[in-house]
């Protein structure tokens, strides 16, 4: 049998032998504090986010790439944000926007596929790690919450929510979300919980039930009971978000870019109590390795704008002290322009947190550009990037961060 046939004749077929227990069974609290992931997907050129206007190196290096002083917004007499980024700067203005410069690893690898697991694991780069940092998170400190506990918009759960026992719900569009249709599709309902091929369910290793990556825990239940339970969480979590969004109607106009929706979304589930501790957005288009400028700028008015109606949605509607959102990208681009109008992969690159715990500013030590400065024409890394997530951790979810990221990490002041 194809798991999609299992999937369809067991959940949805009338054979499931698990009771879905109560819509709203758990739901979160408005005490709780929710962190949400926005991973800029492609390797977001951080100086031409973070523009350091006065630095000569940046402009000898970028002769059409770089943005002049006059073009930017400007936070102080050396750095400007870019210009399209008007609604981060008013998050700045309002003190919700740390920027974190320098954040990096060690050792880094500019291969999307690899730097982006790195990001994802909380690994060493030399380090391979088979579960993510958000799922150790679950599996030490949410065993007791539902499969919603991480939800996640978009083809299958992040690597960074891999975990022993696996969580996290994921659906791909949240304009197109129709439950009805859903608990009728198997394919529809196989990507919601992340499962993404066609394999038959007779020999399947419990490692590869979950198109992410998740697994049961060794000594987990056999793969079938494994599914069924999937199954009636995923059932259980489509219905309390489609109860949830008819419900809670968005206070403000959001952008109707794909980005914007998928914050609204979000905005409405926090909002109504969705049992979520971690959301995961991913935003692509950011390898900008060709005719950078117009597209860089639309991509960071897509963001700019969509996050400030996010903040402000959830500051009038009295959510914002409890949520943090990061935005970061897997690595930065190089400093020297490329001869396509472009820049290519690079390493180190300012990061962003915002939200109401947040207290705003600069963090870290920006790069030097200087030529003896650079690490083959790449800013070298000032911030390790698990110094972020300690950050978050600790500061923000209230929980020691070391059985997470598996050893110590300096937390940062932003929170």
């Amino acid at each position: 049998m194809k798991r999609r046939e299992f999937i369809y004749t067991t959940a949805w077929g009338g054979t499931i032998g698990l009771a879905a227990p109560d819509l709203f069974a758990g739901t979160g609290s408005e005490a709780e504090p929710v962190l949400v992931v926005i991973q800029l997907a492609g390797g977001n050129d951080g100086l031409n986010t973070v523009v350091p206007i006065q630095n000569d190196h940046y402009y000898a290096a970028r002769p059409k790439l770089a943005i002049k002083p006059a073009d930017t917004i400007r936070i102080n007499d050396t750095t400007g944000l870019h210009q399209n980024l008007a609604g981060m700067m008013a998050l700045y203005d309002a003190g919700r926007l740390a920027v974190v410069e320098g954040v990096g690893y060690p050792n880094p690898n500019r291969s999307h596929f690899r730097s982006t697991e790195i990001w994802h694991t909380g690994s060493d780069a030399d380090q391979v790690e088979r579960h993510g940092w958000i799922g150790r998170y679950f599996d030490t400190y949410c065993a007791a919450q539902p499969a919603s506990v991480g939800l996640t918009i978009g083809k299958q759960n992040p690597q960074a929510f891999a975990a022993a026992n696996p969580a996290g719900v994921t659906f791909s569009d949240p304009r197109q979300l129709n439950v009805k249709k859903a608990r009728g599709n198997p394919d529809m309902m196989m990507d919601m919980m992340g499962i993404d091929d066609d394999e038959p369910v007779a020999g399947d290793s419990i490692g590869s039930l979950t198109g992410g990556g998740n697994a049961p825990a060794a000594g987990a239940s056999n793969p079938l009971a494994f599914l069924e339970k999937t199954a009636t969480e995923a059932d259980l979590s489509a219905r309390q978000i489609d109860a949830i969004l008819k419900k809670v109607k968005p206070g403000r106009a959001f952008p109707g870019t794909r980005f914007g929706q998928e914050l609204k979304v979000v905005s409405q589930l926090i909002r109504g109590g969705m049992p979520s501790k971690v959301y995961y957005l991913s935003h692509g288009g950011f390898d900008t390795h060709t005719n950078q400028a117009g597209a860089h700028a639309q991509l960071l008015k897509e963001v700019g704008d969509a996050l400030l109606e996010f903040d402000r949605e959830l500051e009038n509607t009295g959510q914002s002290r409890r949520v943090v959102v990061m935005v970061y990208s897997e690595f930065g681009r190089r400093v020297k322009e490329n001869a396509s109008g472009g820049t290519d992969h690079g390493v180190a690159a300012p990061l962003f947190v915002m939200g109401g715990p947040v207290k705003g500013g600069f963090y870290g030590k920006r790069p030097g550009m200087a030529p003896d400065q650079l690490i083959k024409g790449d800013l070298a890394h000032t911030t390790d990037y698990r110094s972020v997530y300690a950050t978050l951790l600790e500061k923000h979810m209230g929980v020691d961060a070391k059985p997470v990221l598996l050893k110590s990490f300096q937390p940062l002041e932003f929170i």
